[in-house]
């Protein structure tokens, strides 16, 4: 099977750089109107100029509907805020959360730590402390560093080396989606059947 994930279209630099300015701006709003609330801002980490496909916004709705009934299991209101999910940049949503920071931080961990495709969301937890924005990191709670998909070495350390290649991570990626999306299709199939 030859995998549809990176069939899409090729995004260049500036654009990128243009969504994170988008994306803080989101951020920065949605705290000043809301600072009593969580922001959960979620994306990809998708290598590569494609970042966004068919395949790879199905994995991103799934992913982030399984992220709501843990928010919806562990007894956490939310809302969605806004959601980008076609942009070429990559889907995006952003989400307010009724919670601690703490408590949706230690949630979005064990979101990506839950499964390998898992990791591939970015979910960055954001409050108001004092009139400022803060964004809530692992390290602020004594939490291991996200690890490399390939190697398992810190993915930052991964990352600024450029110890892989594109073509490596991509592979990796789309194995991942191929196989998460895989698994999503079988549950479906059999719920409908004990329906």
């Amino acid at each position: 099977m030859v995998s549809k994930v990176f069939e899409g279209t090729n995004v260049e630099i500036p654009a990128v750089l243009a969504n994170r300015d988008r994306r803080v701006a989101t951020q920065a709003q949605l705290l000043r109107e809301h600072p009593s609330q969580v922001v959960v801002a979620c994306k990809l980490n998708i290598p590569g100029p494609v970042k966004n496909s068919a395949a790879i916004q199905a994995f991103f709705t799934a992913g982030l509907a399984r992220l709501e009934d843990q928010w919806l299991a562990c007894g956490q209101p939310f809302e969605i805020a806004t959601s980008w999910e076609d942009a070429p940049t990559g889907p995006e949503r952003f989400y307010l959360l009724y919670s601690a920071g703490v408590t949706v931080k230690e949630g979005t961990v064990h979101f990506e730590e839950r499964q390998p495709a898992n990791r591939l969301f970015d979910l960055d937890v954001l409050i108001t402390n004092g009139g400022e924005s803060h964004s809530l990191s692992r390290r602020d709670f004594d939490l291991p560093v996200r690890t490399c998909l390939i190697c398992g070495r810190p993915a930052k350390e991964c990352g600024r080396s450029r110890r892989h290649s594109v073509e490596e991570l991509q592979a990796r990626v789309a194995k991942l989606i191929d196989e998460a999306t895989a698994a999503n299709q079988r549950e479906t199939v059999a719920e409908q059947l004990a329906d």
